[in-house]
Formats: structure tokens, C-alpha cells, sequence
């Protein structure tokens, strides 16, 4: 089961995040996350499967960021 939008998760460190949005591209799901907590956070990050559990990537690479939000700005 994937992280859909309005949902909150908890990352490996230990904040939780909403999901405020998703996208697919290049058969990869990314999801938009912003913090549940001040100050406020915004992550990108890719969703994947491993068996029956979701797992994230955090992008960190700016060039990689770029490119997933012009994917959420083209989506909105």
C-alpha cells in the first residue's frame, strides 16, 4: 500500500510528516512531504516497495530536487 496525500508518516527521525501530495514519473512514485511540526519542513522523497512494506528515500541531491518539483509544479 502506497502513502497517498493526507497522510502522516514518521521518518527515521522520529518527525512526522504529511503527505501533501504525489506524483509518478519514469515508474517511480515520489511523494511531497511537509512537517507536522514548527519549523515547517518541505521534503521531497521517493516511495517504494519492499515486500509488504513502504519505505522513503529523502532527495537530497539539488539536481534531483529540481527535477521532482518542476514534477509537482507540472501536476498541480
Amino acid at each position: 500500500m502506497k502513502i497517498e496525500a493526507g497522510e502522516i508518516i514518521t521518518l527515521s527521525n522520529d518527525k512526522e510528516y504529511i503527505c501533501f501530495s504525489t506524483a509518478e514519473s519514469d515508474g517511480k512514485d515520489y511523494v511531497y512531504l511537509m512537517s507536522n511540526f514548527k519549523p515547517l519542513e518541505i521534503k521531497f522523497a521517493e516511495q517504494f516497495m519492499e515486500g509488504e512494506k513502504v519505505n522513503v528515500r529523502i532527495i537530497n541531491e539539488q539536481e534531483e530536487k529540481q527535477k521532482v518539483l518542476a514534477l509537482f509544479q507540472k501536476n498541480n
